[in-house]
């Protein structure tokens, strides 16, 4: 999706007190809330309604892209671009659908990129109604209401194989929503549930689930978890994933007095949780959203309810500074631990690539440091519909004996244009890495 809409869908999340904490966002649910600012916010409705006429259509080619890049460095893996590297040269990208009755829609897409390899991202079959939609594919998952991060499951890394449940339509006056997929990762090497034995390759699993609610019109919390499991030698059984789910301490924790787990080899994963929450606040008539998670990466004092390893995330998104401005900031602390693992060499990633915040692909897979990240955004808009923006992101590492870890400060300016009902953009890339490495890339890109 181009840029110039999501900003116009996080406006929309602010202004309407949209209460979903999960991306993509169900069209039925935006459909709803988006009749709500008609009269508040004419000049918001008519771009997104604009733009989601081409869903409303037995099928239609939704998005289709062009992209040309330069870039002076290898090696580094862009911000929640699917594994994509700086220095690929071009790339292309197609989504489409066909709705074959209205219970069955089949989703088409793909980016391929200049050395033959090509993602299926956006291919997935949906089935289903109202409350109960099941999903199968590369459908891809954000589970966070930040906009720039996702501590747990974001599109840093390509989207598996896999299947998810979940409703279009909100639940209950609490606007309850319910996420659950079950996906496979590809093939791992260095995976080791047994120390006494020499490390395989496998297929590890993913499950990710996910339930939120709206306590007030104001406030909308969310509950996240992420597992990623099997790929080993031994056979699970569905009652070991379901006493993964309900006694984590002694499925993943092993020895100590604390837990029953005193076989390591018996080890269930790798699980992470988060309780996410967007407060959606208006102050002298000025809409503006406030985020909060509170993240782990295990448990803390072998108890169930307590997180360990945390990672704290604070957000905040201004949509409207005056007409034409907006400003998204997010700042996140890291704890020891994170994306790394002792059963799974590779750590918490699918393809050699972090699948949660971007900081975590630029440490080691085996690095355990903690450290924080953050970025600030700004957006300018004029009513010729152009836009113009800034975004800054910085990193820091603590100490490690790993790598020599300097803070990293990255600068990315986008122009972008609409001409007719397609997009034109421009992109400079530019900054210093972790490692102390000077990188820029230019781009340009056209979108149907």
């Amino acid at each position: 999706m181009e840029p110039l809409i999501e900003l116009e869908l996080q406006r929309l999340a602010t202004v309407a007190k949209l209460p979903l904490l999960t991306k993509p966002y169900h069209a039925a649910t935006v459909n709803r809330y988006l009749k709500t600012i008609v009269d508040s916010h004419p000049t918001l409705y008519r771009r997104i309604n604009t733009y989601l006429k081409r869903y409303k259509k037995t099928a239609a080619l939704t998005h289709a892209s062009v992209q040309l890049n330069y870039a002076n460095q290898e090696n580094i893996v862009l911000p929640n671009q699917r594994g994509q590297m700086a220095d690929a040269n071009y790339q292309a990208s197609f989504s489409s659908f066909w709705q074959a009755n209205q219970y069955v829609i089949i989703n088409a897409g793909a980016i391929y990129y200049e050395n033959g390899d090509y993602l299926r991202n956006n291919s997935f079959i949906s089935i289903g109604a109202d409350v109960f939609q099941v999903d199968i594919g590369y459908r891809e998952h954000w589970l966070s209401p930040f906009q720039e991060s996702s501590v747990l499951l974001s599109t840093q890394a390509k989207p598996p194989l896999s299947v998810t449940i979940s409703n279009p339509n909100l639940l209950t006056d609490f606007n309850i929503k319910y996420e659950i997929s079950i996906g496979l990762l590809d093939e791992q090497t260095d995976i080791k549930f047994d120390t006494e034995k020499p490390p395989v390759s496998g297929e590890p699993a993913l499950l990710t689930m996910h339930l939120s609610a709206q306590p007030f019109d104001w406030w909308t919390i969310g509950f996240n978890r992420t597992f990623v499991f099997a790929g080993g030698e031994d056979s699970l059984s569905l009652g070991d994933i379901w006493n993964a789910i309900i006694d984590p301490v002694n499925s993943d924790n092993c020895g100590g007095d604390g837990t029953d787990l005193q076989d390591c080899s018996e080890e269930f994963g790798n699980q992470i949780a988060s309780v996410s929450n967007k407060f959606d606040l208006n102050w002298f008539d000025v809409p503006f959203s406030f985020y909060y998670e509170y993240a782990g990466e295990d448990t803390s004092g072998h108890k169930n309810y307590k997180l360990g390893n945390l990672a704290n995330s604070f957000g905040l998104f201004l949509p409207y500074i005056g007409d034409s401005l907006s400003m998204n900031m997010e700042f996140t602390t890291f704890q020891s631990e994170w994306y790394t693992h002792h059963i799974y060499g590779e750590g918490y990633s699918n393809d050699s690539v972090v699948m949660g915040h971007w900081w975590g692909s630029m440490k080691d897979p085996k690095d355990k440091v903690g450290g924080e990240a953050g970025s600030i955004r700004f957006d300018w808009q004029n009513s010729g519909d152009s836009q113009i923006s800034f975004l800054y992101r910085t990193a820091n590492f603590n100490q490690s004996s790993f790598a020599d870890y300097q803070q990293s400060h990255e600068l990315e300016m986008k122009y972008h244009k609409v001409i007719d009902t397609n997009f034109l953009t421009l992109k400079l890339y530019l900054g210093r890495s972790n490692l102390g490495d000077n990188f820029v890339q230019t781009g340009i890109s056209y979108t149907w």
